[in-house]
């Protein structure tokens, strides 16, 4: 009776190390940090809108901060800088009106709500996500070259404090557990105030509103520091 039970024993003892060699590992890993500093570059059409007076597209570049919960919802802040240029518009002009050319450097700064199709983990280091957010934005460079000064007050247009909001993606990748890649596509939606003189009945501008909508495009690819 002994004989038998120390061969089981035995055969126990040597099959269990292939056994434990035949599980499959699994392609999800948790993530265990929170928080997130990145800095970002990348491309964005603003949109110039109906007369072609706003920003034209051009190089995006800024920082953001992360924090994320315990579930798929996370948050974060966006500081953005674009530098570009916008067409300088004499409404006044039955044609051709575009006059000039300025310089812009927009900077906006926005909240976001970020929501991970993966939850707190990733798929093969992959993290797909979906993204919104509200904002503003502003020009620094208001109004400097001699041809825009040459028009009237009610014909120049000035940006101001827009309020700007954005909708889109974007995947993670996180090569280790302290550093992220990201890529994203944003769709981003505007609105510009117009001009005293494109709403100038005379001139045939009846049906243009105090304001307007615009929307264009970004993408951004960015790293970031985990902790």
């Amino acid at each position: 009776m002994r004989v038998p039970s120390l061969i089981a024993a035995a055969a126990l003892v040597f099959t269990a190390p292939s056994l434990s060699g035949q599980s499959i590992a699994s392609p999800f890993r948790f993530i265990d940090t929170r928080k997130e500093l990145a800095v970002f570059g990348g491309w964005v059409s603003p949109g110039a809108g109906r007369f072609g007076y706003g920003p034209q597209p051009g190089s995006l570049s800024g920082v953001r901060g992360s924090l994320e919960f315990g579930g798929p919802l996370s948050v974060e802040a966006v500081l953005g800088l674009s530098p570009t240029a916008r067409d300088i518009v004499n409404p006044a002009r039955p044609t051709d009106r575009v006059i000039g050319e300025t310089d812009m450097t927009l900077v906006s700064i926005d909240g976001r709500v970020k929501l991970s199709l993966t939850g707190q983990r990733t798929w093969h280091g992959l993290s797909p996500y979906l993204s919104a957010g509200a904002g503003l934005a502003w020009d620094l460079d208001q109004g400097s070259v001699v041809e825009e000064q040459e028009l009237p007050e009610e014909d120049r247009f000035e940006m101001g404090t827009a309020f700007a909001s954005q909708v889109g993606g974007g995947i993670r990748w996180f090569p280790t557990d302290l550093v992220v890649v990201r890529a994203e596509a944003l769709l981003h939606l505007w609105r510009l105030e117009a001009p005293e003189g494109f709403r100038d009945p005379e001139r045939g501008f009846g049906d243009v509103g105090e304001s307007e909508w615009i929307q264009g495009g970004g993408f951004t690819l960015g790293v970031g520091y985990r902790f």
